[in-house]
């Protein structure tokens, strides 16, 4: 079975070969590396022996073992012996020299006897590590997860992302890698506050392999009534504060488009780091509000769709990818309007992330893997319950999911260059 980025597949058996294949191309001159991370439902190493690499090859107990060539590697694996507290065995590559993924014929990873997977677009990919794919406990057993996830710099960030400390002995020596002014920095000079979660985004970025990607960032609030309680405990600017940090990254003049919606909508002025500071208060004093209205002139009742097919208006002509954080507290009705929006924009460079804030039916939002009459992928959903019990670190990881997927499917669907 081929799989496609994204795609999942059960395991119904207990020892896995699984081969990778990177065959260079005749200018390729650095080294290239395979390796495993076995990681705790955190999503980090328990220590560095759950490293897996050329200088460790094999897991304490044996479970899982590694042999390396010029151009191929392959894992042996006993998932009846992964100890219970490790809920994913991530697989990677990572390339130790001057060259990246893009001087490779291909990447190919072949799970023997279950699917095979090649990562695609690798012309023009500036990356030095690829997250290829993650062997994950679910529901009692085990599944298979094709990714293919771009992360620059090497195996020294990719180790260190997934907690391993690259100072110990065991430890592979990392390339110097340049750097480029770093968001933290960039953050320091205009909105020091948040400095913090200019870290962790960058953490997360760099994971996702988004850190060199442009794009155009919009924020949609949900102002219903309903929402009230988001809205006073400060749940709504937090939230804008940190889609902020990621618009610095990801736009060149750091702004982001903003839309408030209820019964009615409106699109507000551009958020910037200089007018973030009470942002979500200001708006709310802009006119007369009215018993149920959290923003003037919009009404009380959530509709989505209106406000929708005017993002999509907006953004269709846009050359760069459009990035749309669209929270919520539910109350989801209007299906079909919704699909149709959504339908739309995937012929564009749209790319909606959905964010339950502390409500529930979600409707149509919850199920959007099932939702395939489209041209591509555009969307991802995750609820938060609880704002203040979801750290930033976890936030920024979930935020990001599926964008760097998406990238690359409109890429090669051509829907932009």
């Amino acid at each position: 079975m081929e799989l496609q980025s994204g795609q999942n597949i059960p395991l119904n058996q207990s020892t896995l070969r699984i081969s990778v294949a990177y065959p260079k191309t005749a200018s390729f001159r650095s080294d290239i590396d395979s390796s495993a991370f076995m990681l705790s439902p955190l999503n980090k190493v328990r220590g560095d022996n759950d490293f897996i690499f050329f200088n460790q090859p094999s897991s304490p107990n044996g479970s899982i073992h590694l042999n390396s060539s010029g151009e191929s590697s392959l894992f042996t694996m006993d998932l009846s012996r992964i100890d219970s507290d490790i809920a994913k065995i991530a697989i990677t590559l990572v390339i130790d020299g001057a060259d990246s993924v893009s001087g490779l014929q291909r990447i190919q990873l072949i799970v023997e006897g279950v699917a095979t997977f090649e990562v695609p677009s690798l012309p023009g990919r500036a990356e030095k590590a690829m997250i290829l794919g993650e062997i994950y406990r679910h529901n009692g057993g085990w599944k298979f997860r094709a990714l293919g996830q771009g992360f620059n710099g090497g195996l020294e960030p990719l180790a260190i992302n997934y907690g391993v400390d690259v100072s110990s002995p065991n430890s592979a020596p990392a390339p110097a890698i340049p750097t480029t002014v770093s968001l933290e920095k960039r953050i320091q000079e205009k909105a020091p506050r948040l400095v913090s979660l200019a870290k962790n985004a960058s953490v997360s970025l760099i994971k996702h392999g988004l850190q060199t990607v442009k794009a155009k960032v919009a924020f949609v609030l949900d102002a219903s009534g309903s929402m009230t309680s988001e809205f006073k405990k400060g749940h709504v600017q937090a939230v804008l504060d940190r889609i902020a940090v990621l618009a610095v990254q990801f736009d060149d003049d750091g702004s982001m488009d903003v839309w408030g919606f209820a019964e009615r909508h409106r699109k507000y002025e551009d958020v910037t780091l200089e007018n973030l500071d009470g942002y979500v208060e200001r708006i709310q004093k802009t006119g007369k509000r009215g018993m149920w209205e959290l923003l003037p002139g919009l009404g009380g009742t959530n509709n989505e769709p209106p406000c929708m097919t005017e993002i999509v208006d907006f953004f269709e002509d846009s050359e760069l990818p459009v990035y749309v954080v669209f929270i919520t507290d539910g109350g989801i009705s209007k299906t079909k309007a919704i699909k149709d929006a959504i339908r739309r924009s995937a012929n564009h460079a749209i790319f909606w992330k959905f964010v339950g804030l502390g409500g529930s039916n979600y409707g149509i939002l919850e199920k959007l893997d099932d939702f395939t009459d489209r041209r591509v992928d555009n969307t991802n959903f995750f609820p938060i319950d609880d704002f203040t019990k979801m750290s930033d670190e976890k936030l920024y990881d979930l935020l990001l999911e599926e964008f760097n997927d998406w990238h690359q499917a409109v890429r090669k669907q051509g829907i932009i260059a």
